[in-house]
């Protein structure tokens, strides 16, 4: 998928022509498809490849690829990502490809879940033709043709623990997660995607729905005063004209700020000046509602000590063939209470159980479960070291392929060391039994 990508990039250079074909991204772009094209399998012995030329491209678009000082890989990674996606994103906005336009249906908006007010504790069903399956109909989205297989959507919501309302759920695109490193002895990769999707504990939140309550409050009591202070007054005096005229005003603002806490708290009030309540507890929440056809993961190892330094955490992360992300996906449902996760289990699961699949196969159906393609590993300390890769070659592929052998698949298959000028065979062992991986590449069942 991620070749294909790669090509199609190239070729709408060709399309679009002008500047953009001459630019720094463009050379990148290029450059990373001759890459690409001399690590497919060959029919017959070639002779070493050396990736220089791409790597000029790099350090022609950004200074810190010149330098000869080891360099971060998730940096690297996010350069070349978001230089991709950036082209396509010019190619899509030109209004003159027409043969783009003609080939590519329009995206259509996610669904976003809408507000809900304080006690309602419901659900928010994000389409009415929404199925059961998970992250793939989480956030309905018709994909460009030439979409980019490593874009993902991820789904977050913050609620408040006072009133109860949540605001409406914000989806945003990724093409890669990163994910904070437990500082313990052993762990697993699934515990790291549990820290990034736990439900976090904020005191420094101003909620919406309470400014407005206190706002309305606030209205109220200087309504009553001027009220007070009129009955006070000769009709006829000018005062009292102004003070007619501020209670209209302040009716006015009541009636507004009432029926924003009934429809909509966010609506924009004009012209109202909002109360200043102090700062209130809130939960916040983030999971995946779209999964990516290839799931790239950074594990953070950084750690930040009271001196202001930093020290690389050495947790050992245990590496698995398989991995099923269906715990950290939304489901056709979100929750708004904020105590609750955004999603719960999805009931089409013990569905699954009495009807005979397994897990990794119902996995599988919601577009949730990945292999394990490629790892790349750091060796040294937080300040200097060395990277090196390992990547699986998968064996000829099957017709078919039942989810009873998933698993032997999925251990199946050639593991390769590339480290610098040295690129030799190792075992699975080798690969599953080092555990400090940096970026985790998956791709899709």
């Amino acid at each position: 998928d991620f070749n294909a990508y790669a090509d199609n990039c190239v070729s709408l250079l060709a399309t679009t022509g002008g500047s953009s074909s001459c630019s720094p991204d463009a050379d990148i772009a290029v450059e990373l498809k001759r890459v690409l094209d001399q690590l497919q399998p060959q029919s017959h012995r070639v002779s070493a490849c050396s990736p220089r030329e791409l790597v000029n491209s790099l350090s022609r678009k950004s200074q810190w690829m010149a330098s000869r000082a080891e360099q971060d890989a998730q940096e690297l990674f996010q350069m070349v990502s978001s230089t991709l996606q950036a082209m396509m994103r010019e190619s899509d906005a030109s209004l003159f490809n027409s043969e783009f336009l003609a080939n590519n249906a329009p995206i259509e908006n996610s669904i976003i879940s809408t507000a809900s007010q304080p006690g309602s504790s419901r659900t928010e069903s994000s389409t009415g033709r929404r199925s059961s399956r998970r992250s793939s109909t989480a956030a309905a989205c018709r994909m460009p043709q030439f979409a980019n297989p490593l874009l993902g959507m991820a789904a977050s919501r913050i609620a408040c623990v006072k009133c109860g309302y949540t605001a409406a759920i914000r989806h945003f695109t990724f093409d890669n997660l990163s994910l904070s490193v437990p500082r313990v002895r052993n762990t697993t990769v699934e515990e790291c995607l549990s820290l990034y999707t736990v439900i976090d504990q904020l005191d420094d939140f101003k909620c919406r729905y309470c400014t407005v309550v206190a706002t309305l409050a606030r209205t109220k009591a200087d309504a009553q005063k001027a009220e007070a202070a009129l009955a006070e007054l000769d009709a006829s005096s000018k005062r009292a004209t102004r003070l007619r005229a501020t209670v209209d005003v302040l009716a006015d603002q009541q009636r507004q700020l009432e029926q924003a806490l009934a429809n909509n708290p966010e609506a924009e009030l004009e012209g109202i000046q909002l109360a200043s309540p102090p700062p209130g507890s809130s939960t916040k929440q983030t999971m995946i509602a779209r999964t990516p056809k290839i799931l790239v993961l950074h594990l953070s190892r950084s750690v930040f000590l009271p001196t202001g330094s930093a020290v690389k955490n050495t947790a050992h992360v245990r590496l698995q063939p398989l991995l099923d992300i269906s715990p950290f996906t939304t489901t056709g449902h979100m929750n708004t209470g904020a105590s609750k996760p955004i999603s719960g289990p999805d009931m089409s699961a013990s569905n699954a159980t009495m009807l005979g699949l397994d897990s990794h196969a119902q996995a599988r159906r919601n577009n949730c479960l990945y292999r394990l393609s490629a790892v790349v590993f750091h060796a040294g300390a937080h300040d200097s070291g060395h990277y090196y890769a390992y990547r699986r070659v998968p064996p000829v592929a099957t017709s078919s392929e039942d989810s009873g052998a998933l698993q032997s698949s999925a251990e199946t298959g050639r593991w390769f060391l590339l480290s610098d000028t040295e690129t030799s065979e190792v075992s699975i062992d080798t690969v599953f039994g080092a555990g400090t991986g940096y970026m985790l590449f998956y791709e899709r069942l």
